[in-house]
């Protein structure tokens, strides 16, 4: 008996200590912008590390994803929360997350991590019990870290254009919707004055919130990362960024990654469906939130259904099922693991032929002069005889498919071009360098469903790169900064936009005003640009294209639907700014607090920046550019690297770092950043260790 109570001991020493290191073995360096820079003796202290500091900096968003999930967001966040609640309910995170984890679904490394990364939030929770948003939502558990990744890989692959024409009755529109925006390119030495591969890291995100960016660098001695780029909040690794060797971004991409039926119901029995001949019964898949409300939560319960097809979804047409692949993998983060773990072409060609990630295009340089791009997506075996980008008839089980069939060969994508640089900002995939370079989309399975059309930001892009024979560095971060639209105006949503720029003032007497500065504007969506009737009647266009159902898709407009809007930015910018002709910063605002900011940028440009409606009759930035990362490696193959944010890397309201970015932002400033342990040293503001 004394030998079994000493083994016993034993064996609680033995866990201890090996807890105590995944959560010890690290060291959190916070450089002169707050930014984290973990450095660790294993991949778990090192996820360990990465948690915690994101925890310290933004808490509140990570425990967003894992309320969401639980179908509780609302309960914090009233009708917004609402929205993501019902998106996770769709989605089906927690119970996906549930049936899909089990014994050897992930490498004993990365269960490791995973452990440790959970282990980090709860911790966390324990230590600040006065930044929980919700009682009794502690401890988290592994599967709130998956179902969180599942949400977003969902809303990655954009299953939610789906949802809205469902709710929205617009089924017959699934052209592909014009892209809020991101921005990645590279070069090499085909195209480069000085033999170096250049790369740009510009994912378009929300500036704050639960899909923002979250700048870390992360390095480990048991696997070799050392990796400096960005994440989102609650990201078990870097998404997107550098090592020494090696480095890429994303962009979203638009195949076809989901499918809708429609449903032959039983006029006898509403709860039937058709299938193969047979009626099968739908199973009630309620959700049931309590909506914040000022101090009242207010109970709100709508009904879903599961079919064979997948979660079904009532409109006043009838019922529809969708069914997609993003909640059928929860290995997307472990890819990104072994991605940031690759130190050349061929390492990072394996991580991607694992094919865990959905819904994103990569580009990818190396310091040995390599450039890359591919399409990603996890694409079923199609009927070829159906439109599978339309509704599907719910009655044949033929349609109903189970996996995906498809090797990363088979989809779009490029390697050292003769052009010598490659590009993505969310166009077709089949155009991601120069015209010589072009993709046949002839060449790939039509059932994938790749968008076929470029937009305003490809279009310049590709012009920019094509204007010079040989490029420097200088110049290829002046492409990404660039600011104006193409002529003539181009959106692959919205027809007939350019009209806007040739309205006839005698036509049009009551806004001659606003049709001399339209038509005299020279498409730069500069902070000093007097082009704030320009922004302001595109937004007004796109909100009621957006209100009425029209969005996503390609929307039809003709002169007197934009008369009327320009109308209206011209009474709204005299009602607020006293007259029309103002600059556009005066308009467009960056908020941080209770601080704003004069901002430049449009949609679709090339720094593009997307608006809502803000305070005081500006138009507020809430999405576009945000972190920005530049990598060169010289022809030595030695590297160079450059980032910023839009904002800080604190999002705790009244913290150092919460806006100190913002200056360095506004005025196109970048810093250097440093992958090697005593150069972070040098600039460090503070030093702590595991906690």
């Amino acid at each position: 008996m004394k030998f079994l109570t000493s083994l016993f001991l034993l064996l609680l020493i033995i866990n201890n200590v090996s807890y105590s290191q995944i959560t010890s073995d690290f060291t959190l360096i916070r450089d002169s912008y707050g930014i984290p820079h973990i450095f660790a003796k294993t991949d778990a202290a090192m996820t360990y590390g990465l948690a915690w500091a994101a925890c310290e900096d933004d808490f509140e968003s990570i425990q967003e994803n894992f309320l969401a999930t639980r179908g509780l967001l609302a309960s914090v966040k009233g009708k917004e929360g609402a929205i993501m609640d019902v998106l996770a309910h769709i989605v089906q995170a927690q119970e996906k997350a549930h049936e899909h984890y089990k014994e050897g679904v992930y490498s004993p490394t990365f269960e490791k991590m995973l452990e440790a990364y959970t282990q980090a939030i709860n911790d966390f929770a324990q230590k600040h019990p006065d930044r929980i948003l919700k009682k009794g939502t502690f401890p988290a558990n592994k599967h709130d870290v998956i179902a969180s990744h599942i949400l977003a890989t969902a809303i990655i692959t954009n299953i939610q254009f789906d949802i809205i024409r469902i709710f929205g009755k617009t089924m017959d529109n699934h052209e592909i919707p014009q892209s809020a925006g991101s921005n990645a390119f590279a070069a090499n030495a085909n195209k480069t004055i000085d033999g170096g591969t250049y790369l740009c890291a510009n994912s378009h995100q929300p500036l704050e919130g639960t899909y923002a960016w979250y700048e870390a660098h992360i390095a480990s001695e048991e696997s070799g990362i050392n990796m400096y780029g960005a994440t989102f909040p609650g990201g078990m690794c870097l998404f997107i960024g550098a090592n020494q060797h090696l480095g890429w971004s994303h962009t979203i991409n638009y195949p076809d990654h989901s499918d809708v039926y429609k449903l032959k119901m039983n006029p006898n029995n509403k709860m039937q469906y058709e299938l193969d001949g047979k009626w099968e019964t739908l199973e009630k898949y309620p959700i049931q939130l309590k909506v914040k409300l000022g101090p009242i939560k207010l109970p709100i319960k709508k009904m879903f259904y599961k079919s064979k097809h997948g979660i079904v979804i009532k409109n006043k047409e009838g019922f529809y099922a969708i069914r997609f692949r993003a909640n059928m993998d929860i290995r997307a983060a472990e890819q990104w693991y072994e991605m940031n773990k690759a130190s050349n072409l061929s390492e990072f060609k394996k991580a991607i032929d694992l094919q865990y990630i959905q819904g994103t295009n990569v580009i990818y340089g190396d310091k040995e002069g390599n450039i890359y791009s591919i399409s990603l997506g996890q694409f079923p075996n199609r009927d070829k005889s159906y439109n599978w980008q339309k509704v599907l008839p719910g009655n044949k089980s033929s349609l109903i498919w189970d996996d995906f069939m498809f090797p990363t060969s088979d989809l779009p994508q490029l390697t050292n071009p003769s052009s010598g640089y490659i590009y993505n900002t969310n166009n077709t995939p089949f155009h991601c360098s120069a015209k010589e370079n072009y993709l046949d989309p002839n060449d790939y399975n039509p059932t994938f469903g790749y968008q076929t059309k470029d937009n305003n930001r490809a279009i310049r892009c590709e012009y920019l790169f094509e204007a010079k024979e040989k490029i420097d560095y200088d110049y290829f971060k002046e492409i990404k900064y660039d600011q104006k639209y193409h002529t003539p105006l181009y959106t692959s949503s919205i027809e007939g936009i350019d009209m806007v720029f040739h309205l006839d003032s005698l036509k049009y007497p009551e806004i001659t005003e606003s049709i001399r500065l339209l038509s005299s504007w020279d498409r730069t969506a500069s902070v000093d640009s007097r082009s704030a009737i320009a922004s302001l009647s595109l937004f007004f266009i796109t909100e009621e294209l957006f209100n009425a159902g029209g969005f996503p898709g390609v929307n039809v407009i003709d002169e007197t639907f934009i008369v009327k809007h320009v109308k209206k930015a011209q009474k709204h910018l005299k009602k607020h700014f006293g007259k029309v002709d103002i600059p556009l910063g005066t308009l467009q605002r960056l908020y941080r607090g209770d601080k704003d900011y004069p901002i430049g940028g449009m949609p679709d440009v090339l720094a593009a920046m997307n608006y809502e409606k803000g305070k005081k009759g500006h138009l507020k930035a809430f999405l576009g550019d945000s972190f920005i990362q530049f990598i060169r490696w010289d022809k030595d193959g030695n590297i160079f690297m450059e980032a910023t944010n839009a904002l800080g890397s604190s999002h705790v309201e009244g913290h150092p770092h919460f806006d100190d970015q913002i200056d360095n932002f506004l005025n196109q400033r970048l810093r250097p950043v440093y992958l090697e342990k005593e150069k972070v040293m040098e600039n460090a503001e503070s030093v702590s260790f595991g906690e």
